[in-house]
Parts: structure tokens; sequence; C-alpha cells
């Protein structure tokens, strides 16, 4: 039987970075999943400051940098023809986002990964979990589809929503949110880059653009329930007919002359609910979407993924190892966000207006709401109390 210090259960953005932090720190690890990248998924693409700074040091950027151009992005909100656009608060030298189609980041995480010791296992499924995880029966390794059982100190889960780990362990869902909007989206060239990532918002309409790498631009429809039904050329058509609504965004002549790449991407609002698991205990420990989700509307996946990697690895590393604090860091970390996230996950009343007409008006108020994606203020301080009721009386 194989061993190691830990096995990793998914290569994505958190399996990869765990794999990453915990290889530098002297650690022998083995990554397991069932694919072989690169690969796409579903994914708000955005990657904020914070999470820019965090890549560069670790080396991921200049592995991201060394084979693709990446732009890089000020952030704008259009919400019911009201503009709130500029760059962010710099962190660590960084005052803009970028939005790498995953294939390219997941793979840039992964390389980075594997060049510093990690060791890959790919197109392989975890099926079952040496030991239940109680303390009496620690998790001590897993066992591949192949009948392969590989033993390991720690066993990490971060292999999303449906985590194989999570439910050999029956580890359940808990203050589940349920967002009313879901996306189709698609890749297409031959749209410039206009330098922002930008969302309009309306009543019942919502629509992204931004460049992802070597000339690359990622469009986002957002509807209800129906709009992310049908065939797939239902689903086409409906998609292409919302982003023409969309003239201010994507000019018709832009769309016209521009080539869609592959096929629309559904991601109904049945997948937008949100949750907790308990995410760790005897031998075993979960990141990424396994651990907790957020709806994608404030795209904090990809920051959630990192942060909770790095934290892990720091802990499990350091002179007191183990995880006694991991879930109330996360969950401190993740309480106004959480719901904000839902927030931003639903068509806005019309009542709505006055905050973006409100955040439109004042610079200090937009630049924090700007800041709360990069997780640099909270949600609290960019829709202050004060400033509600200020906005709404005029």
């Amino acid at each position: 039987m194989r061993t190691a210090d830990a096995v990793i259960v998914g290569s994505r953005c958190a399996g990869s970075t765990l794999a990453l932090a915990l290889a530098r720190r002297g650690w022998e690890v083995i990554l397991v999943d069932r694919e072989s990248l690169p690969s796409e998924t579903v994914s708000t693409h955005l990657i904020f400051p914070n999470t820019l700074a965090r890549f560069k040091a670790l080396g991921v950027l200049d592995t991201l940098l060394a084979s693709h151009e990446l732009p890089m992005l000020k952030f704008r909100i259009v919400g019911f023809g009201h503009e709130i656009a500029g760059p962010f608060t710099p962190l660590s030298g960084f005052d803009r986002c970028a939005a790498p189609r995953r294939s390219a980041l997941d793979k840039a995480i992964l390389d980075t990964a594997l060049a510093a010791g990690a060791c890959g296992c790919f197109k392989e499924r975890v099926v079952d979990l040496i030991g239940s995880g109680t303390a009496a029966d620690p998790v001590t390794g897993v066992v591949l589809e192949s009948g392969e059982r590989i033993g390991a100190k720690w066993v990490f889960g971060a292999d999303g929503r449906a985590s194989t780990v999570a439910g050999r362990l029956g580890i359940a869902k808990t203050r589940v949110l349920q967002g009313d909007v879901g996306f189709l989206f698609a890749y297409w060239r031959g749209i410039p880059n206009d330098g922002y990532a930008s969302s309009h918002i309306r009543t019942e309409e919502i629509v992204n653009r931004w460049a992802c790498e070597d000339g690359v631009c990622l469009l986002i429809a957002w509807g209800d329930e129906q709009f992310t039904r049908g065939s797939k050329e239902e689903r086409r058509r409906r998609y292409i007919e919302r982003l023409h609504r969309f003239p201010e965004l994507i000019a018709p002549g832009e769309l016209a002359d521009a080539e869609m790449i592959g096929e629309v991407v559904v991601a109904p609002p049945s997948l937008m609910r949100g949750y907790f698991r308990s995410p760790s205990g005897c031998g075993w420990a979960l990141v990424g979407d396994a651990s907790h989700f957020k709806h994608p509307g404030t795209a904090q996946g990809i920051a959630d993924a990192v942060e909770q990697a790095l934290y892990v690895a720091e802990a499990v590393c350091g002179p007191d190892a183990g995880l006694d604090g991991y879930e109330r860091w996360r969950d401190e970390r993740s309480s106004e966000h959480y719901s904000w996230s839902f927030t931003w996950g639903c068509f806005p009343p019309p009542e709505s207006e006055s905050l973006f007409r409100g955040w439109a008006s004042d610079a200090d108020a937009a630049q924090d709401l700007r800041d709360s994606f990069s997780r640099r203020l909270e949600p609290s301080a960019a829709l202050s109390q004060e400033r509600i009721s200020r906005w709404l009386a005029s």
C-alpha cells in the first residue's frame, strides 16, 4: 500500500493550493482527481486583489503569466443605470481583479504544486475512506475505484459540492440558503477587452462581461429557473437574446462580429444552494466548496478555497498541529459574506435603485463597495445603516 503524509481528493483551486502549501513544508502529498486537468468548470472566474496577492506570493501568478496573457481589470457595477466603477484599494500592490478561465488557473496552481514536490494521481476516483473518522477509528487513507488503497496521516476533501469525502463521512449540510437566480455563460473571441469586469443589473435581468486570458471574453446572463431550462437550442436562444438586451454593455456589432467558443454552460438556480459542513475531524478535513458554498453572485469561491487551504496547511504544520480552531475561523470569516452573497444572488427589488444611486454618488461608499469584494472590508461597511437611512431619505 502506498503511503503519504496527506492525500488530497480534488485538484482544483482548494486542493492544489493545499498541496502546494504542504509540499513546500516538506510533506509528501498525493493529489487524487477523477479528471485530468486542464478542464473547465462552472465558475464566475473572478480573482480579486486579495487572492492575486496570495497567488503572487505562492508563485502561482508567475506560472500563469508564463503561459498566458492575463489582463488586469477595474471593477464596474451598473445598477438601474447608476454606475459604480474604479479600481480597488491596493492590497500588496494589486488594485485590480482578473478572470482567467479555470482551465488556465487550475492548471497553473496544479503545475506549481507538482513542481514543489506534490504527486498527482489523475483519472482515478476515490470511492471510500479507510476509517470512519471517529476518535476510535480515525481516517487513515482512501480507497480508489481500482481497488488500490493509499494510506495517509491526513485525508483532505477538496472535491466540491458533491464531495465524496463528506458523503462517506456522513457530513450533513447546514444553514442552507437558496438563491433565486441562475446563469448561462459562454466564452467568446473577438469581443475587445474594455478594461473592466462589469455587472449590469436590472430588476429581473443581470449580465456580466469581462476579459479572461489570451483574448477570450466571458459573457454571463442571469435569469430565473425558466431561463435556464429547456433544450440546448432554447437556452442558447435565451442567452443571446438576453445579451442583446444590454447594448450599453455589449454593442450589437461586437456580438455579431464575435465567435462563441463551445456551448452555452448552464448553472440553474437549483445549483445555487449555499451551506456549511462540519469541516474537520479525526484524520480528515474539508476545504473549498466541500466545506462551504456561497452564492456565486459575489464571486468569492476562489478566494475562500485559497484561504481555507492556506489556513489548514499552517494549522496542521504548526507547533500545536491540529484543526480545532478551523470551523470557528471559517465561520467568523464568512459570517457577513454568506448572507451578503445571497443578497446579490437575488434579483433586486425596484427600491434598490436608491442604494445604487447612493453608491454611485458617494466616492467613499463606492470604494467601500468594491473593497468588500476583495475582503478588505466587511459588507456592513459598504452598506451601513447610516448610509441606507440617508440614501432612502433623499
